[in-house]
């Protein structure tokens, strides 16, 4: 009886030691799996247009062209959100003179404005 009670414990232990590699070998196929997504994932970030900022005053402001220079020109889209101390503004509001902020994306030959912030005028232009 003694013999019989010890084989069926050491049936039940390596038994208990199969199901548990079973187990884990499954979650190690998902994350392969999860890896192969996350460098999908990576390959397209990189692919996304890197976002630069601009500081300093405004030259010119063409409502017409919907472009707005400050060292460069930065072309206004429908997109673009345009704000003065927290308000939305619109790009006729942008006087030449104001101090600002542009956030922008490069697109070929131009730079596309995604956010402006008018931080205010500077000395010169409150003469």
């Amino acid at each position: 009886m003694r013999k019989a009670s010890v084989v069926a414990l050491v049936s039940c232990l390596t038994l208990g030691t199969a199901a548990f590699a079973a187990q884990a070998a499954k979650p190690a196929a998902a994350a392969t799996t999860t890896k192969s997504a996350t460098t999908t994932t990576t390959t397209k970030t990189s692919t996304v247009a890197k976002t630069e900022h601009a500081h300093g005053a405004v030259t010119a402001v063409d409502a017409t062209a919907n472009t707005l220079t400050v060292k460069d020109t930065f072309t206004v889209t429908p997109s673009t959100k345009i704000t003065s101390k927290g308000k939305a503004i619109t790009l006729a509001d942008v006087k030449v003179g104001d101090t600002v902020n542009v956030w922008y994306t490069k697109n070929t030959d131009k730079n596309d404005a995604t956010k402006i912030t008018v931080s205010g005028a500077t000395k010169t232009a409150k003469k």
